[in-house]
């Protein structure tokens, strides 16, 4: 009882203290740098004779972001990780994480920086299946019980994804302090989690990209 009650303490200091703005600062020369590299490598558009990208949402389009040419880029990481690791140090963050594949150099960037930083933060990343053999887990890395946590994902769409993360994390009975997606398809991934309770912050909007 003491235990839980510790635990709900804890959640609703973090949902107090937890940044009411739902989007990165566009002032930050970082960010404005990380723009130019999504626009350069990850903004693809094709045209309306041209057959449409299918989404992992299951619906089509003729925009797609193609993330990990920017995730796998020594800049663009470093930038995401600096830009993310700044908007989340300010609180008590255990770990950070999402669902494979995206999530997984985002996280393990902010953990590095975090202990440069001297400030560390923990990574792990959701499995898309649960693992068929060895120690047959869902949540592969460093996540325990009850921790505070910050969900990434290179793209939010529906936001079906990122609820799959969720779920997993508040099996172990985790506070979900923030998600935060690098592009939002502005597509109802917002509206859907702030229904739900949690707080939702995107480094890019579809919009922010001429089409």
């Amino acid at each position: 009882m003491v235990e839980r009650a510790a635990q709900k303490e804890k959640e609703e200091k973090m949902t107090s203290d937890t940044h009411n703005t739902t989007s990165f600062a566009r002032s930050d020369e970082r960010w404005k740098r990380l723009k130019i590299l999504f626009e350069k490598r990850a903004f693809l558009r094709r045209s309306a004779s041209e057959k449409p990208f299918k989404l992992a949402s299951g619906g089509s389009s003729f925009v797609f972001f193609d993330c990990k040419l920017v995730t796998q880029d020594p800049e663009g990481i470093s930038l995401i990780a600096e830009l993310i690791f700044d908007r989340i140090s300010k609180y008590d963050v255990d770990s950070i994480g999402g669902i494979q594949t995206g999530a997984i150099p985002i996280g393990t960037a902010v953990a590095q920086l975090s202990f440069m930083r001297k400030k560390p933060i923990q990574a792990f990343w959701v499995r898309q299946e649960k693992k068929t053999h060895g120690t047959e887990k869902w949540i592969e890395g460093n996540l325990k019980p009850r921790s505070n946590v910050v969900i990434v994902e290179d793209v939010t769409t529906k936001g079906n994804s990122v609820f799959d993360s969720i779920e997993r994390v508040r099996e172990l009975e985790c506070n979900i302090v923030e998600v935060i997606s690098l592009v939002d398809r502005e597509e109802g991934a917002r509206k859907r989690l702030a229904d739900a309770g949690y707080k939702f912050a995107s480094m890019f909007t579809i919009s922010e990209f001429s089409q």
